[in-house]
């Protein structure tokens, strides 16, 4: 008894410094879906980022944010996204990008993009820069689906610009 005792006590303890230390560093981390829909000759494109950071991106950009109204952060968000995030072709062709939306929930902010999807889609150039010149350890995840198909690239700093391949 005395053994289950003391080891309850040094799981307990060890649980609790783990939680200690998670509250000590944040995790930066914008998540990014593209689908490519060959029914209506679309790419879409969904950005789920966290709201956190993105009260962090408009402090950045005009110091105290805390009394904008959405018409007043679209902009500026719209802005940054468009800075940092771009698609091109198989042939390097540049896609135009279409603001669609933005939502709100608690945690998260989602921004939805669209484009239109090229002729021959199985291979995109990514760049994703988002919340980079922020956070030097910024982790970006794609996810783009093509018939089923999904390929997963994680962007880092140092390495923004990838090609997904579907061949």
């Amino acid at each position: 008894m005395r053994f289950f005792l003391k080891s309850l006590t040094v799981v307990v303890i060890c649980v609790m410094c783990v939680v200690q230390v998670s509250r000590a560093h944040r995790f930066y981390a914008a998540f990014t879906q593209i689908d490519l829909r060959d029914k209506t000759k679309t790419i879409e494109i969904t950005h789920r980022l966290v709201t956190h950071d993105v009260e962090d991106l408009l402090r950045s950009k005009l110091g105290n944010a805390s009394s904008l109204t959405d018409a007043e952060i679209e902009p500026i968000l719209r802005d940054s996204i468009e800075d940092s995030f771009a698609l091109f072709d198989g042939q390097g062709k540049l896609l135009i990008l279409t603001w669609i939306a933005m939502e709100y929930e608690t945690d998260t902010v989602h921004v939805y993009q669209e484009a239109p999807l090229p002729d021959e889609p199985s291979e995109l150039t990514i760049i994703n820069r988002l919340f980079m010149e922020l956070f030097d350890d910024q982790k970006n995840t794609v996810n783009v689906e093509w018939n089923e198909n999904i390929r997963t690239n994680i962007f880092v700093k140092g390495d923004e610009q990838q090609k997904v391949s579907f061949k």
